[in-house]
């Protein structure tokens, strides 16, 4: 039986030997329990690849002594941002990593009047911790691309700022579909996907979301809980997405 050669992450990867973060060496250690010249491949996360042979370094450490190098083919289009209401836990957990796995360009907290996230799940540290949540989901999916992980930011600020020239919002009363949403216009365009808080949005936020060009979509006959309807909505774009190709 053949084995998969294991994947670690790395921020930078261009040097002859890289050494691995101390969380990826643990893993590669005590988790994975590797040896000495086991070969390895290393992503960046940006697209860049390399594949080399584990060296392990005194007690904790782990170094590649890379042997080759590659960039990845860049992800096929649309980009897609995913900007949504937070939810707790390992909800959030799950939806970063689904979200990774289908390939989001871009992930993006927004706040709403009824987000229910706390400030532990919106610092600094939190976001390093979602980030890690990615890195972790793009290393057993194959993902080369990691999402970008933006800034906690108002419902208004962001509809001010978002560019993406089409934009669907995940709502249960809508009676459009997100391929009737897609049909019209450039198929490669980017999409900007939002999803508030199982509340809902505020007649206000509704409001400014249909003026700042989000088309409601509708995402079956069930009412979803948000993280539920962030990967749903975007599964659906993906899908619609490919079918046009």
């Amino acid at each position: 039986m053949l084995r998969t050669m294991r994947r670690f992450f790395a921020e930078d990867i261009t040097g002859d030997a890289v050494d691995l973060p101390a969380a990826e060496a643990h893993h590669a250690r005590h988790a994975l329990r590797l040896r000495d010249g086991e070969p390895v491949e290393l992503f960046d996360g940006h697209g860049d690849a390399a594949t080399g042979r584990l060296v392990l370094i005194g007690r904790k450490g782990a170094r590649v002594a890379v042997d080759s190098r590659r960039t990845a083919p860049p992800p096929a289009p649309p980009g897609v941002e995913l900007a949504f209401a937070v939810p707790k836990g390992k909800r959030l957990d799950w939806l970063l990593e689904k979200a990774t796995e289908l390939a989001a360009a871009a992930l993006r907290p927004v706040h709403f009047a009824r987000s229910v996230a706390g400030p532990s799940h919106l610092s600094p540290a939190g976001r390093q911790r979602w980030r890690d949540r990615c890195v972790a989901a793009a290393k057993q999916a194959g993902v080369w691309h990691l999402p970008r992980v933006g800034e906690p930011v108002a419902l208004d600020d962001y509809l001010a700022a978002v560019t993406a020239p089409r934009r669907l919002l995940g709502a249960p009363e809508a009676l459009e579909t997100v391929a009737g949403a897609l049909a019209a216009g450039d198929t490669d365009a980017d999409v900007a996907l939002l999803i508030g808080p199982e509340g809902g949005l505020t007649d206000a936020e509704s409001d400014a979301a249909r003026a700042a060009g989000f088309t409601p979509v509708r995402l079956g006959g069930t009412t979803l809980r948000t993280e539920t309807a962030a990967i749903a909505l975007l599964a659906a774009v993906r899908a619609v997405s490919d079918a046009s190709r």
